[in-house]
């Protein structure tokens, strides 16, 4: 092993070679290598020259992107816990992790870009496991990466990745950030709600957070309500009769022609309108699918008629990442939907190749001599324990100083946006402690924001590209809780519509001067008959 003095030795050399280095930095970028750390091993550290960089996952995918110098560090924790660490030559005494998306299984190179390229130490996982888009076979007969995926992965991940910044500059990270969207997002609560001294500062995005229900009252839900009938089937080149209707019936509701509901909750669309009199037509629905979209915006309910989960809204359903997408798909078995949640309930939740979705009952008995009352049940007995992450005590997160931005587009046909807007409402009910507004007794903490036309982590009708990874520097670094934060709408990478977001449950509201693609013409305000401003 290396004594001290070489390592030394080694420092200056990489910063005679990279001379914008941290003068802090005492260890080489190789002597990373030897790194000991708890049940961790460093496969290889390499420096990455400033210029083109090729991403690992798709050699023959786009060009390689131009980043700044950084040490590359490749490592692995017991059981099967692959990361990343990228340590840049310029760094910004900061670290941030990035989550990842679907069921993981990979490192999320593409997201770790830009935090690099702004100074910052960043780190991503695959979370315990290998497999692409679709894939959960690694789950069956592993239930330890079951575990490592709906939680531990990160956490680990986020132990050695400190530890390797420590050892690499010599200081700890003076802020510590993670950031994710989706299954991402799901990263984001978990790490508030069960590892809260992990991170100063979280950015949760259209979270999928109430896992179980996604999977089963999300995922499953649309793919039986379109596909567990064959007549229910809806094409992908009616969405945007759908939309065009929808837009119709409640684009005006806040005063404004443009396209983006600002709150689809006051959007009452009934699908019934578009039904067929004379057959099927490409210009209207059948009967069975008129049924199919009722379905898919109430979303589910038990026999006693409670909510298993929120169903999707109205607005933005047309466009490259609507309803085409996720719900129907180029045809049948297609769709975002099914290749995601169908692969994770036949090898995850039921550990059968051979389960067909069509089977799953949402309130009946499931079968004689099983302790469980439903398939709903059934799964939120075996996964909800470790995968769910709905705690609403944030307690230990508030009292470090820890700070929690989420969002969520209220186009998204993914997660429902009202998912969000519930474990929101959660933390209030348990963190508040009574008073004319309890949104203003967390807001210290934890502020969401709803993003009108926007769908599943971007794209959409509306602006949906801001930067809450600044807003929440801003929050944790200097005190200066984001009051709105700005969006844009770009058309061939030029903008040409801002927008504020606005704290929940304020909204945006134009001021009735000006241009309304300005965000300077709108201020947030309560929604009309809201009583808690």
């Amino acid at each position: 092993m290396l004594r001290e003095d070489a390592f030394i030795f080694l420092g200056c050399w990489f910063i005679l070679l990279l001379p914008n280095m941290t003068l802090a930095q005492t260890r080489s970028c190789e002597g990373l290598a030897s790194l000991a750390l708890p049940k961790t091993t460093i496969r290889s550290a390499t420096l990455v020259s400033q210029g083109p960089f090729a991403i690992p996952e798709s050699p023959a995918g786009p060009s390689p992107i131009a980043l700044p110098a950084f040490c590359r560090v490749i490592g692995e924790i017991k059981p099967e816990v692959r990361f990343e660490v990228w340590l840049p030559a310029a760094w910004n005494g900061k670290f941030l992790a990035v989550g990842n998306g679907g069921l993981a299984g990979f490192i999320n190179y593409r997201a770790m870009m830009d935090p690099l390229k702004r100074g910052y130490a960043t780190a991503s996982t695959d979370t315990g496991h290998a497999s692409v888009m679709g894939d959960a076979t690694w789950g069956l007969g592993h239930f330890e990466r079951v575990v490592d995926f709906a939680h531990r992965g990160v956490h680990v991940m986020t132990e050695s990745a400190k530890a390797i910044v420590q050892a690499f500059y010599n200081s700890p990270p003076m802020h510590s950030y993670f950031t994710g969207c989706s299954q991402g997002g799901q990263e984001a609560l978990m790490e508030v709600q069960r590892y809260p001294g992990d991170y100063d500062g979280i950015v949760a995005g259209d979270p999928a957070n109430f896992w179980t229900h996604h999977y089963i009252g999300g995922h499953l839900w649309v793919v039986q309500a379109t596909q567990k009938v064959p007549s229910s089937y809806i094409p992908a080149g009616k969405v945007p009769l759908i939309a065009r209707t929808v837009n119709d019936r409640c684009d005006e509701l806040d005063g404004i022609k443009d396209g983006i509901l600002n709150d689809p909750i006051r959007c009452h669309f009934d699908p019934a309108t578009l039904l067929c009199h004379d057959g099927d037509a490409p210009t209207c629905l059948t009967a069975a699918q008129v049924e199919a979209v009722k379905k898919l915006y109430a979303g589910p309910r038990d026999s006693e008629g409670n909510q298993i989960y929120p169903g999707l809204l109205p607005g933005g359903e047309d466009g490259p990442g609507g309803w085409a997408a996720w719900v129907t798909g180029s045809e049948p078995g297609k769709s975002l939907h099914f290749t995601l949640g169908i692969p994770y309930l036949k090898y995850i939740a039921f550990e059968d190749p051979n389960w067909d979705f069509r089977t799953f009952d949402f309130d009946k008995p499931m079968r004689a001599g099983v302790d469980f009352d439903s398939d709903v049940d059934f799964v939120d007995g075996k996964l909800a324990a470790i995968s769910n992450a709905v705690d609403p005590d944030l307690r230990p997160f508030r009292g470090r100083g820890g700070k929690l931005i989420q969002y969520h587009g209220w186009s998204d046909p993914d997660i429902p946006p009202l998912n969000s807007i519930d474990y929101y409402h959660s933390v209030e009910a348990f963190m508040g402690h009574g008073g004319e507004d309890r949104s203003k007794q967390i807001g210290d903490f934890y502020r969401l924001f709803m993003v009108p036309g926007m769908q599943h982590c971007g794209g959409g009708p509306g602006p949906s590209v801001f930067d809450m990874l600044g807003a929440l520097e801003q929050w944790v670094e200097k005190g200066i809780a984001p009051e709105e934060i700005i969006a844009s709408h770009l058309t061939n990478g030029v903008i040409d519509r801002t927008r504020p977001l606005c704290p929940y449950p304020k909204q945006a509201r134009w001021t009735a001067k000006g241009s309304t693609d300005d965000a300077a013409n709108f201020v947030c305000q309560a929604p009309p008959g809201d009583s808690r401003e």
